[in-house]
């Protein structure tokens, strides 16, 4: 068996290097497939939760009395701290996907009595740890790659609300 995969890893990487020199646009794809097929690796990566954090950010203030509208986009992607370039995609992978949102909106003022309303949307993410283990299919030996994530929380990951000042 180690015979054929290793023969399968010398013909990979014979093509990938004869392609680069005939077609260089199609030996990047063939680059970026072979890395996506995993198939010198195989990689297991476990997360676990550590806490809840947040950013908020104000989208407008509005005079009392007065309306605004606003056409507004959110997005929210997973961060990595610590991580290696060659394990960012399969720590992503397992990571909640980001959060888009796209939406047309009306701002109002507050009523008599109050100065102004100042609108904000807070995203919420999910802080935690990850360890990933790479695993060379060939020769069976392993790496151990650790470091911190944030990810859109499952629970409420955008929140708007506002606030009344006098």
């Amino acid at each position: 068996m180690k015979k054929i995969s290793l023969s399968l890893l010398v013909v990979s990487i014979s093509l990938f290097f004869l392609l680069s020199f005939a077609m260089p646009e199609t030996a990047s794809k063939l680059k970026d497939s072979i890395s996506s097929m995993k198939i010198i690796y195989s990689y297991s990566v476990t997360k676990s939760f550590s806490a809840r954090t947040e950013e908020t950010i104000r989208i407008t203030s509005v005079p009392s009395g007065k309306e605004e509208t606003k056409d507004l986009q959110v997005r929210m992607d997973a961060k990595l701290e610590d991580t290696p370039l060659n394990i960012r995609a399969v720590v992503r992978e397992s990571l909640n996907k980001p959060e888009v949102s796209n939406y047309t909106s009306t701002f109002t003022g507050p009523e008599k009595g109050f100065s102004q309303r100042k609108y904000y949307l807070t995203k919420n993410y999910d802080k935690g740890r990850y360890m990933v283990i790479r695993t060379n299919k060939v020769t069976g030996a392993e790496k151990v790659y650790a470091g911190t994530y944030y990810e859109p929380s499952v629970q409420d990951p955008l929140v708007n609300w506002s606030r009344d000042e006098k």
